[in-house]
């Protein structure tokens, strides 16, 4: 078979048969001066290219094969050595360590060299081995009292617990999110739901209190709220049981005839005592402040106490952390305790308490580079006995800088590695941000028999903290 009309190029004919040209046609034997080694490098760029925005495992071109690492599963585990995928970066370094556990479960999302699980549901967390985590663990906030013709104590949060290094062995563990407490009516505000992970539990928010039903705010997490019924309302108290996961709700104090309630308890601080002096407006008590957690890689509050509502005019605010102002609900998946309400003076219905949420956070890059790497591929089967090999691979510098030959070396069998072929590998610039390295037309040395298994092998000598060499993507061709 002959191309045709071959019209420009850097094309060196058999000079003895250049009588061809005139014909408009040049015999493919005659083709073989001209230089492809700029577009064998391009076609195996545009390969890692394809492979890495598609998110693709490796995959084989006819005489060729292309891995740009979004996965491990061109890398043959039992030959290579010291190999460590980053799960972030995609390029296999040398490192030592311990393989890290996986697991699924919640929404996952990552903190430098850790995953974290977030659930704002009920769900499941599967854990491949044991392994320590971190854990933050909020119930489900208390909905706010409510009053007729009197204010209503605002909900609780709900516990909140925290602790890191909990150990978690391999297996499955039901994670539970607790439902905020619904907005009371005309009563006291139904407590929120507890949230667990393995032995670990936070009791829902105690609800905030109600005239006539119960001047003290619920037990909870936190405690509700008080209301003042011909004395002082005073807050619900935190679960007798330890550690200690909030704080009591406020109390209603009144020197007139009608007082505003105290705020529901947080998880950092008390909830404000409401209070009316004779003949002055009545002040409802804000929600107690939540705390912060930075588990998720950003401080972040939760389980703030819900507002007391004040009979006349006064507004209160939920305490940080999700709780809501007067007659307001408690912000979703913080464990916010709801606002109290009335039916008289300003007439506000109460809030329903916010939902828990769930976290742990976990390890995921627990290696250190600068061990010596040995990556060996996976097999590929070529068409044919192949005699030529061609590699070409893109790095990048971890720390210090990579002399090629001395400090990465690649080579190529076609007996599934038995034996090998060295690749003198050389610089051909960079992508930008990757360093190109490749070997053209190496001569496959050993005499094979068929199946012809196709196999590279890369390995990164004289490393240490100093000295790491990522290899970003590789392509191996023959012929």
């Amino acid at each position: 078979m002959a191309l045709t009309k071959v019209t420009s190029g850097m094309v060196n004919p058999d000079p003895t048969n250049a009588s061809n040209l005139s014909s408009g046609s040049v015999p493919v034997a005659q083709l073989g001066n001209v230089d492809t080694t700029t577009l064998e490098d391009d076609i195996a760029l545009l390969g890692f290219k394809v492979a890495a925005n598609g998110s693709l495992a490796k995959y084989n071109l006819v005489d060729q094969t292309v891995d740009a690492f979004e996965d491990n599963t061109g890398v043959n585990a039992v030959s290579s050595a010291n190999e460590y995928r980053d799960l972030d970066g995609s390029y296999i370094v040398g490192a030592t360590g311990s393989p890290p556990a996986t697991a699924t479960g919640g929404t996952i999302t990552t903190d430098g060299d850790y995953s974290i699980h977030s659930f704002t549901a009920d769900g499941n967390y599967i854990n491949s081995s044991a392994q320590p985590v971190e854990y933050l663990v909020v119930a489900g906030g208390a909905g706010g009292g409510h009053a007729n013709n009197n204010s209503g104590g605002g909900g609780g949060a709900g516990g909140y617990r925290t602790a890191t290094n909990f150990s978690v062995i391999a297996g499955t563990f039901a994670v539970v999110v607790g439902d905020g407490g619904a907005a009371g009516s005309n009563s006291i505000g139904p407590s929120g739901d507890a949230s667990s992970f393995s032995t670990i539990s936070s009791a829902g928010g105690g609800g905030g209190g109600s005239q006539g039903v119960s001047n003290s705010g619920a037990t909870g997490g936190s405690g509700g709220g008080g209301v003042y019924n011909g004395g002082a309302g005073m807050g619900g108290n935190i679960p007798v049981t330890s550690p200690s996961q909030g704080n009591s709700g406020g109390a209603a104090i009144n020197d007139g005839s009608n007082a505003a309630a105290g705020g529901g308890g947080g998880a950092g601080a008390v909830g404000e005592d409401g209070y009316q002096a004779a003949a002055t407006a009545a002040m409802a008590g804000d929600g107690g402040v939540g705390l912060a957690s930075s588990i998720t890689g950003s401080a972040v509050y939760y389980a703030g106490g819900g507002a007391g509502e004040a009979y006349d005019t006064g507004v209160a605010v939920g305490g940080n952390g999700g709780g809501g102002g007067s007659g307001v609900a408690g912000t979703a998946n913080t464990g916010g305790g709801g606002g109290g309400g009335s039916t008289g003076g300003t007439s506000r219905p109460a809030g329903a308490g916010g939902s828990g949420i769930v976290i742990l956070k976990r390890i995921t890059n627990i290696y250190t580079e600068g061990a010596n790497l040995t990556l060996q591929s996976t097999t590929t089967a070529a068409q044919s006995a192949p005699t030529k090999g061609d590699i070409v691979l893109t790095y990048t510098n971890g720390a210090g800088t990579t002399t090629l030959g001395t400090d990465v070396t690649a080579e190529i069998s076609a007996d599934g590695g038995s034996t090998w072929t060295a690749m003198t590998l050389g610089s051909e610039g960079s992508t930008g941000s990757h360093n190109i390295a490749t070997a053209h037309d190496v001569t496959i040395s050993s005499t094979i028999t068929a199946p012809y298994n196709m196999v590279y092998r890369i390995k990164t000598l004289n490393q240490s903290v100093s000295k790491t060499t990522r290899i970003q993507a590789v392509s191996l061709g023959w012929s």
